[in-house]
């Protein structure tokens, strides 16, 4: 095992470094994974097979003496070989695509946003509450949409926005059956932050 230890810091220096195939063991027992596949007395490969799992079981003490973790550590001594390490195993050897299965892609959703500065939420919000006869007799409510929405455009523009606007894009999003305007209603003001910045 010393022999082992002193030819793996050697190598060490003496090679460009490789990416490691699973990081949590580090580079040293890579490198001792590599040193055993070179072996080519048999017994002696398994011998360092052992004695690599022991070391690989000491970075987890609390977890070394139990037998599905024993399972684990020959499994990924297998794939840091990249399950070319002859040796007599003591478990069957989980397929790689069993130990790291590939991720299922995450679907995108096929959707158009009408105005970024108010976001998907927004959009998809006010589709909803176009449709609830409830909401849209209910004024004050509606006046605080419309003041999130405000805020919104605020945040993503940073710039003063006019009233009007806002009321206008309400309608428009909602496709005519929220109107505001023409209704004497005055929105929150909201400072701008880079204005204040300037000021100060």
């Amino acid at each position: 095992m010393l022999k082992i230890c002193s030819y793996v810091i050697m190598s060490k220096k003496q090679t460009k470094m490789k990416e490691l195939i699973l990081p949590e063991y580090g580079r040293n027992i890579q490198n001792m994974v590599e040193i055993a596949m070179k072996i080519e007395d048999r017994n002696e490969r398994n011998r360092c097979a052992r004695s690599i799992i022991n070391c690989m079981g000491n970075l987890f003490p609390y977890l070394r003496d139990n037998d599905a973790f024993q399972h684990k550590l020959w499994d990924h001594l297998a794939l840091m070989s990249n399950f070319e390490l002859d040796i007599d195993y003591p478990f069957a050897i989980t397929p790689a695509e069993e130990i790291h299965p590939t991720p299922e892609a995450i679907p995108l959703p096929d959707y158009q946003i009408r105005e970024r500065h108010y976001g998907r939420f927004i959009d998809n919000f006010i589709e909803r509450i176009s449709n609830d006869s409830t909401i849209l007799t209910n004024q004050q409510l509606l006046i605080v949409i419309a003041n999130f929405m405000k805020r919104c455009y605020n945040t993503y523009n940073q710039e003063v926005i006019n009233d009007e606007i806002i009321l206008d894009d309400l309608h428009r999003l909602s496709n005519g059956k929220i109107d505001l305007r023409n209704k004497n209603i005055k929105l929150q003001d909201i400072q701008n932050k880079k204005n204040n910045k300037n000021k100060k």
